[in-house]
């Protein structure tokens, strides 16, 4: 399939997006429609969109990806989808417990612990195809430092420490499951739409089975995975983007048809259910999962109006660093937060003296973390999973 211009630029837009929205977060006095909505509100916001936006785009690209391992057969694609998920969901969790590590009962200071889990991510995921002697050995010193910093972590205090923890499995993790869930359908069953859209169905009845208490019987597995809100909501815009990529491959006139009717459907769906469950990101609600995946595949329509169809393209230079190196974009804010730490640089404070000054700071942060991802790029450090 010829190359879709506005999958890329959607894909870095929105990881742009994500970097501003998260250092929003510590602007107390932003506009409210730059914080996330509360959990028990019926609403959302650009930050609650942010992540299904990103959701939505594996979806799409699952065929582009899996299309030439299919041709070597079903064990490569699942060693490709096993190995790729376990990577997101290792990552996630490693972040998630992170913030909770504890130095006086851990044997490294906490920054140093964390510099040091970013650093063996690089290593182990890092793209060294062209280098040969570092792709031999860089992954494995990688892995060898991650089971370190792993057997050495503690959380908690002395009188309760404990080790890491799923939890909620982290943003990274959450995409790694919901990834995972998606692939192995799509890889079983190609490109059968049919079967796509009663995924689709089965991703809202395990929602609706787990807050009913229908799924009380299954309790261990409810509590480790939540098969209704992580599982099914997520899958179910990971699904949606899956059916718009099936799209781009029939060609422009099928992509102007089937998309609006998608976004029609799916806004549909949400507002039948809104009767019923509230729009929220943090509750996973089925909801908040269709009219996301609704307005993704609007959005995307545009871009792919503007960059593919009217061949209007330098407008997204600017986000081709986070287009080309998604996963480097996304964990350098959080490299950047222990240096300026580190430093005793007082960046969040900058943030409580007016929004004004805050979103400046947000812009501006955003802009220098996507000047590091292409000079990263430049120099060969790429993660790639």
């Amino acid at each position: 399939m010829k190359r879709v211009v506005s999958i890329d630029l959607f894909r870095g837009i929105t990881i742009a997006l994500m970097i501003f929205v998260n250092d929003v977060a510590s602007v107390p006095d932003a506009p409210k429609w730059l914080h996330h909505v509360r959990a028990n509100t019926d609403g959302m916001t650009l930050p609650d969109l942010v992540f299904p936006a990103f959701l939505f785009i594996v979806g799409m690209v699952i065929p582009i990806a899996l299309e030439k391992r299919l041709s070597r057969g079903i064990l490569p694609s699942l060693k490709h989808i096993g190995e790729r998920s376990l990577a997101l969901i290792i990552m996630g969790v490693m972040m998630l417990n992170s913030g909770a590590y504890n130095p006086h009962i851990a044997c490294l200071p906490k920054a140093l612990w964390q510099l040091l889990m970013y650093a063996s991510f690089f290593l182990i995921w890092n793209i060294w195809e062209d280098r040969s002697t570092l792709k031999r050995y860089m992954p494995k010193i990688g892995w060898i430092l991650l089971i370190f910093l792993a057997v050495i972590y503690r959380r908690g205090d002395i009188s309760d420490i404990q080790w890491l923890r799923t939890g909620w499995w982290g943003i990274l993790g959450l995409i790694g499951w919901a990834y995972a869930a998606a692939s192995l359908i799509y890889l079983f069953f190609k490109n059968r739409e049919e079967i796509i859209i009663l995924s689709m169905g089965f991703c809202i009845l395990l929602f609706i089975g787990e807050v009913s208490g229908r799924l009380d019987a299954l309790q261990p597995l409810v509590d480790f995975i939540h098969p209704g809100k992580f599982l099914g909501t997520h899958t179910l815009i990971v699904l949606a983007g899956l059916y718009a990529g099936l799209q781009l491959k029939k060609g422009r006139n099928v992509v102007l048809k089937r998309l609006p009717a998608e976004a029609l459907v799916l806004w549909l769906a949400g507002w039948l259910l809104h009767n019923v469950y509230i729009v929220s990101k943090i509750q996973a609600t089925p909801v908040w999962g269709l009219w996301s995946a609704a307005l993704c595949v609007l959005i995307f329509l545009l871009i792919y109006f503007i960059a593919d169809i009217k061949d209007l393209k330098t407008w997204g230079n600017p986000f081709q660093p986070s287009a080309q190196n998604p996963l480097t974009a996304y964990l350098l804010p959080a490299v950047f937060y222990i240096l300026f730490d580190i430093l005793a640089i007082p960046y969040f404070q900058w943030g409580q003296q007016g929004y004004i000054l805050g979103l400046f700071r947000a812009f501006f942060f955003t802009g220098i973390i996507l000047f590091v991802t292409h000079l990263f790029t430049k120099m060969k450090i790429r993660l790639k999973l």
